[in-house]
C-alpha cells in the first residue's frame, strides 16, 4: 500500500503526522534507524532536514546569512549593539580589603569549630555568622561597589561581543537558533532591543501544503 499523510488543520502547520502503510517502507525505515542508532521518529526528521531535497527542510526555511540575520536589525539597533559591545571600562585597583593574618586565622578557627559541631544552638550559629561577617567586612575593599560595577559591565560587553563574533562568523543562521534565542533575550535584558523585537527578527514566511 502507498504511505499517506495525516496533517493538522492549523494553517500554520505547527503539527505535522506523517502515517506510513508501507510495511517495506516501516521496515527500511526503522532498521535504518537502528543502524544509526536513532528512533525511527528522529531518523525520519533526519532525513527531512539534513539529507532532503524538495522537502521541507531546515537548509531552507528560517534559516538566512549572517549578513541577512543583522539585516533584520534597523541600523539604530544595530548601532547600539556594536557600541554595547566595546562598551568596557578599566577595573579599579582595590582599596584596602586586605585581612590581617590575625583576623584570617581566627576566620579559619571559627570555620573549623562550627563544621565540628552536630547540632549547633542558635548562639553558636550566631557567633558563627559573627564570625564570618567580620572576616567579609575585613577583606571588602573600600572601592568595592565600584570595582564591581565595572567588572559587571566589562561581562555585559564581552557578551554581546562574543555574541556578534559568533554569529557574524556563521555562514548561515537558523532563526530558532539556541544561541539566537539567547542573545536575543541578553539584547532585551540590556534594554538594546525593545520586548517585541526577538520574535519580529526571527520571523519568516513558512511554507503550507499544495504551495511552491
Amino acid at each position: 500500500m502507498a504511505s499517506f499523510l495525516n496533517f493538522a488543520s492549523d494553517p500554520t502547520m505547527d503539527t505535522l503526522s506523517v502515517t506510513l502503510t508501507n510495511t517495506r517502507a516501516i521496515d527500511g525505515l526503522i532498521f535504518a534507524a537502528n543502524s544509526a542508532g536513532m528512533t525511527p521518529e528522529a531518523y525520519a526528521e533526519r532525513l527531512l532536514t539534513t539529507e532532503g531535497h524538495r522537502f521541507a527542510d531546515a537548509n531552507s526555511y528560517g534559516v538566512v546569512t549572517s549578513a541577512g540575520f543583522f539585516a533584520r536589525f534597523t541600523p539604530a539597533e544595530y548601532a547600539n549593539v556594536l557600541a554595547a559591545s566595546v562598551d568596557t571600562v578599566e577595573v579599579p585597583e582595590k582599596i584596602g580589603g586586605l585581612a590581617t593574618e590575625e583576623q584570617y586565622v581566627a576566620y579559619q578557627a571559627a570555620v573549623l569549630e562550627y563544621s565540628m559541631l552536630e547540632d549547633p544552638t542558635a548562639e553558636e550559629t550566631a557567633t558563627y555568622e559573627a564570625a564570618l561577617g567580620a572576616y567579609q567586612l575585613a577583606t571588602t575593599a573600600e572601592n568595592q561597589a565600584e570595582v564591581d560595577a565595572a567588572e559587571a559591565q566589562n561581562a555585559a560587553a564581552n557578551a554581546v561581543k562574543a555574541l556578534l563574533d559568533e554569529l557574524t562568523a556563521a555562514e548561515k543562521v537558523a532563526l530558532d537558533d539556541q544561541r539566537v534565542t539567547d542573545g536575543l533575550a541578553l539584547l532585551v535584558s540590556m534594554e538594546l532591543l525593545a520586548a517585541s523585537r526577538p520574535a519580529e527578527i526571527t520571523a519568516y514566511d513558512r511554507p503550507f501544503p499544495g504551495g511552491e
